[in-house]
């Protein structure tokens, strides 16, 4: 959610400055801005299921297998690839590494 703009001159004309070379960088995405460290999103092409949120930016996310018990990093490019391209469920999160996900996947379907 974009902050206030002060009701102060020299404030909001400081403000509306940053705001702009936020934009000029491509760091601001909707008036949220992105972290330096982050992937900037298009709210636009993700699936929202039914749902109200978007996600603005991504950040590599670090989790451990719930399989094998492996630290993994589910990287911004990554996520970038799976709630844009691939329309994935902007709720889900990293749960298993690849390795044991299509472990499951393949025994899934042996049932």
């Amino acid at each position: 959610m974009p902050k206030m703009v002060s009701r102060n001159p020299i404030k909001r004309k400081r403000e509306e400055k940053r705001l702009a070379k936020l934009q000029k960088q491509g760091r601001l995405v909707k008036g949220v801005e992105v972290p330096e460290n982050a992937l900037p999103a298009n709210p636009d092409a993700q699936n929202h299921h039914g749902g109200y949120s978007a996600k603005f930016y991504y950040q590599d996310i670090h989790y451990t297998c719930a399989g094998c018990g492996k630290p993994e990093v589910w990287t911004a490019e990554q996520q970038k690839r799976y709630f844009e391209a691939q329309k994935g469920n902007i709720y889900n999160e990293p749960k298993w590494c690849p390795k044991c996900h299509s472990k499951r996947m393949k025994d899934k379907e042996a049932k």
